[in-house]
């Protein structure tokens, strides 16, 4: 009883109130999660600012070695596949301005290793957008503006990242993308002709099964990171699986 009392006199006279034992036990580790979701909102966005090769040249060791890319017509793709095809488009490069604008970071309530957020790219061509055999498309000029797209990486217990997921467009009607997102609207405003419906997909598969292609749609399936498998084995575009 003697101890409540001087519980209560004590945290009225200095103004503040006083954390039951069960509570001080929590505080801790609520601290800490707050700490650990901050952090990883921070890496994933230093990871796609400055680390992912798209929007800059990527960082080898910001990769875990398990490694998956994934967009709703590209992958799944390993770390060596995905690294090879953005040092063929160097899209930083034919859009040196380039910018992904993101914005709404969120870590996932579900997956407390994940970090969800949007993208709006602005740039203009006015570099060379490499199509792979040491071919390339001249700048147009033209300034893209794109859509909202839904962006995650998940990252490895040692913060590295094991899963990005690109280029799945929020509003079609934004932007001057035609309502296309992630690479293909930048080639599309930089006046690339792609195919369209079966003839794009089947080109997206003939494309990937070129003998020396530097740039891949999807890994070979026993290239795959098994975690993936496990999860989906499903390869290229959707309705059509490589």
């Amino acid at each position: 009883m003697l101890a409540v009392l001087l519980s209560a006199l004590l945290s009225t006279a200095s103004g503040y109130h006083l954390l039951p034992p069960h509570r001080l036990a929590e505080a801790p580790c609520r601290t800490t999660a707050l700490r650990s979701t901050t952090s990883l909102v921070s890496i994933a966005e230093d990871f796609i600012n400055t680390k992912s090769g798209f929007y800059s040249p990527f960082d080898t060791n910001a990769f875990a070695e398990d490694f998956v890319f994934r967009g709703p017509v590209i992958g799944p793709l390993n770390k060596a596949d995905y690294l090879s095809t953005m040092d063929t488009f160097k899209v930083y490069k034919a859009y040196p301005d380039i910018s992904p604008n993101a914005f709404g970071f969120s870590v996932d309530p579900m997956d407390a290793r994940r970090v969800w957020f949007f993208v709006r790219n602005t740039g203009t061509n006015t570099g060379k957008f490499g199509l792979g055999y040491g071919l390339e498309a001249p700048p147009s000029g033209n300034a893209v503006i794109g859509v909202p797209e839904a962006f995650s990486i998940t990252f490895d217990e040692v913060d590295r990242v094991k899963l990005l997921t690109v280029g799945y467009v929020a509003d079609r009607f934004q932007g001057n993308t035609g309502g296309v997102g992630a690479a293909f609207g930048l080639l599309r405003v930089a006046g690339i002709p792609l195919p369209g419906g079966l003839a794009y997909r089947a080109a997206v598969a003939f494309a990937n099964r070129l003998p020396g292609a530097t740039a891949k749609s999807c890994s070979a399936k026993e290239d795959v990171p098994a975690w993936w498998l496990e999860r989906s084995n499903e390869r290229g575009p959707d309705g059509y699986n490589l």
